[in-house]
């Protein structure tokens, strides 16, 4: 996808298929860096993350009149497992920037969307600090 392009995860562009930042850093980890701890998708506390941090910036979208975000329960199952692969991509790298998940269509998103990338950021690591605390 050319610079300011609006690609989504898994668009196919000629003969390759767009992956976000978040997606590609989940597909390159390795099961012996997954024996050594880190988050994976399949983590019962990364799925209760995904779902708060995903109903948050609907709630936000709302508020904002964007009435588009479906609750977590009519979520198809391909986004849901973005959502994963985003909270688990921020778990394993705190220091990935909120909206990396959207490489070069960055530029392109609104200050809403800037925003909503900003809250599920936020949301994901405020959840993980509590249960770091416990």
């Amino acid at each position: 996808m050319g610079h300011g392009e609006n690609a989504v995860c898994g668009d196919r562009y000629y003969s390759e298929t767009y992956q976000c930042a978040s997606c590609a850093l989940i597909d390159s980890k390795t099961a012996n860096q997954e024996a050594k701890g880190t988050n994976t998708a399949d983590d019962g506390l990364v799925k209760a993350i995904a779902r708060v941090a995903h109903e948050t910036v609907a709630a936000h979208n709302t508020a904002y009149g964007d009435y588009s975000t479906p609750p977590w329960e009519r979520l198809p199952d391909s986004e849901r497992a973005h959502v994963l692969a985003k909270v688990t991509a921020f778990l394993n790298n705190p220091d990935l920037h909120p909206t990396a998940q959207h490489g070069p269509a960055v530029a392109v998103l609104s200050a809403s969307q800037r925003a909503a990338a900003y809250v599920f950021h936020g949301v994901v690591h405020a959840i993980a600090r509590e249960q770091a605390r416990d």
